[in-house]
């Protein structure tokens, strides 16, 4: 983590940038920033990440395995807004401890910020009631998460590169056909194979 100031982030942002929690002067604000947010910057080294993305998957699948245990006992709407007020809980908590708790951690966010926020719940919103949907057809969890998933790896690779401009090498290339091998092959498969 490296620290900038209030003003610096205003003019990587282009706009105001806010402070939610404590510090409340009119002197310059130093804020703890992870390299990511920092314009310029190498990306963090492997082992800095990779845990908490392995945990990240982890959840994303118990996450997969619970809309499939109860795709069929809930409307996929109503499934999909329960798990939206509860991950919602969760959020305001976590938010109003580091705000509120022994770290007083100052949280920054602009308009942009919040608009792609604002699109990123749209997008799992949208997920969320068709994972219930595929679910509830009656397609088998071994089949539709991997289906479901990986093909979020395939659109994330092609979106990030045309319209963040984003470069992958050549082996990151295959992988990504790998992926979409893979994907196809476990869409394919009937209850009977295997």
């Amino acid at each position: 983590m490296k620290p900038i100031s209030a003003e610096s982030m205003e003019e990587v942002a282009g706009e105001e940038t806010r402070l939610l929690g404590h510090m409340q002067t009119s002197a310059p604000v130093e804020v703890e920033v992870s390299s990511m947010f920092a314009p310029g910057t190498d990306p963090p080294p492997l082992v800095a990440w990779l845990p908490l993305a392995l945990i990240c998957a982890l959840f994303y699948a118990l996450y997969s395995i619970f809309i499939k245990k109860g795709s069929t006992s809930i409307h996929p709407i109503l499934g999909g807004v329960i798990l939206q007020i509860v991950a919602a809980l969760l959020g305001a908590v976590l938010c109003g401890y580091l705000v509120l708790g022994p770290s007083e951690e100052d949280m920054f966010y602009d308009g942009k910020g919040l608009t792609w926020a604002m699109l990123a719940g749209l997008a799992v919103g949208a997920a969320e009631i068709l994972s219930f949907v595929v679910n509830g057809k009656g397609v088998p969890a071994v089949q539709s998460i991997p289906v479901i998933i990986g093909g979020s790896v395939m659109f994330g690779t092609l979106i990030g590169r045309i319209f963040l401009a984003e470069t992958l090498s050549l082996s990151g290339w295959l992988g990504v056909i790998l992926i979409a091998i893979g994907v196809t092959l476990v869409g394919m498969e009937s209850e009977g194979d295997g």
